[in-house]
C-alpha cells in the first residue's frame, strides 16, 4: 500500500518565476529541471517533500479560501515559526495572523504569486 506522499503539483503560468520563488521566499531548492521551453521543475528542502512546478494550461487563475471545498494548500514544516512569520511579513500576499495548528503549533496562511494557497507550520512534537 502507499508508504507516503511523493509530491504535490502545482500548474503554473509561469513556471521557472514561481520556481524561483519557493527557493528565495521559502529556502527551497530546485531538484530536477526538464530544461523545457516551459519547463518542469521539482523542487524540494531538507525534509524530502517535493512540489513539482509545471506550465498550466492557460486557464484562469483563481484564488482559494482555506476552507473552501477540496485541496487548499502545502503545509511547509518550519523550525522557527517566529522568526519564519516575521521574515515574511510584507514579503508575501495574504499574511493570516498564526493560529493554532491541528496536532499542536502554529500555522498561518499566505499566497504565492500565482494565487496557491501556503501554509507554514511549527510542532512542538513529531505527531507520526
Amino acid at each position: 500500500m502507499v508508504t507516503g506522499v511523493d509530491h504535490v503539483a502545482i500548474a503554473a503560468k509561469d513556471p521557472k518565476a514561481l520556481a524561483q520563488w519557493y527557493c528565495d521566499f521559502l529556502g527551497l531548492r530546485i531538484l530536477f529541471d526538464n530544461g523545457k521551453e516551459r519547463p518542469t521543475y521539482l523542487v524540494g528542502g531538507t525534509m524530502g517533500a517535493v512540489v513539482e512546478i509545471m506550465p498550466d494550461n492557460d486557464g484562469q487563475v483563481t484564488t482559494h479560501q482555506p476552507l473552501d471545498p477540496g485541496i487548499r494548500h502545502i503545509a511547509f514544516r518550519v523550525q522557527d515559526f517566529d522568526a519564519v512569520y516575521a521574515q515574511l511579513q510584507g514579503q508575501v500576499l495574504g499574511l493570516t495572523p498564526a493560529a493554532e495548528a491541528a496536532g499542536g503549533g502554529q500555522v498561518a496562511f499566505f499566497h504565492d504569486p500565482e494565487a496557491n494557497l501556503i501554509q507554514i507550520v511549527s510542532r512542538p512534537r513529531e505527531i507520526i
